[in-house]
């Protein structure tokens, strides 16, 4: 797993290397592909609907208790917070809603809460982000808990 998550890093870098001088992500119709490092781990993308708002999912590695498949997906809205400021690129913090499935030997669904920030990286077609997420399972046991992680996705234009 350690392995797949530096080769995909690489390669990411390697994309955004030779993109030369492409735009800063962050528009309507902007998409995304990365990784994203934490629990969960693996597979991370993300649509720009408008300026401000977008659609992330994930298919990645929950670590807890036990090991299992996540998938889940998030409706996202931006803010640029003006004390937040940035020489180059831009910085808003983001809080959404979305749904997430664990898959394994117990399944369970949630809602998730993400709360994160992202550097859109103005000369690049990247993005750098870091949240995280309260979820309340709702099946089969009612509980709640705590995702998070980092990453970074590529932005194909």
């Amino acid at each position: 797993m350690k392995k797949c998550a530096i080769l995909l890093l690489g390669f990411v870098l390697a994309l955004a290397s030779s993109a030369g001088a492409a735009k800063q992500p962050g528009e309507p119709r902007d998409f995304g592909v990365g990784a994203i490092f934490g629990s969960p781990t693996g597979l991370s993308m993300k649509y720009w609907l408008t300026d401000v708002s977008a659609v992330d999912a994930a298919m990645a590695w929950h670590f807890g208790d036990d090991d299992r498949f996540q998938i889940h997906s998030d409706y996202l809205w931006h803010i640029t917070l003006p004390s937040l400021k940035v020489a180059e690129g831009r910085l808003p913090a983001y809080v959404g809603v979305g749904l997430r499935v664990l898959a394994g030997n117990d399944s369970e669904a949630g809602v998730r809460i993400p709360l994160g920030m992202s550097y859109l990286v103005e000369r690049a077609p990247l993005e750098l982000f870091a949240e995280i997420v309260p979820v309340v399972e709702f099946a089969p046991d009612t509980e709640g808990e705590i995702d998070g992680g980092v990453g970074i996705r590529f932005y194909f234009k």
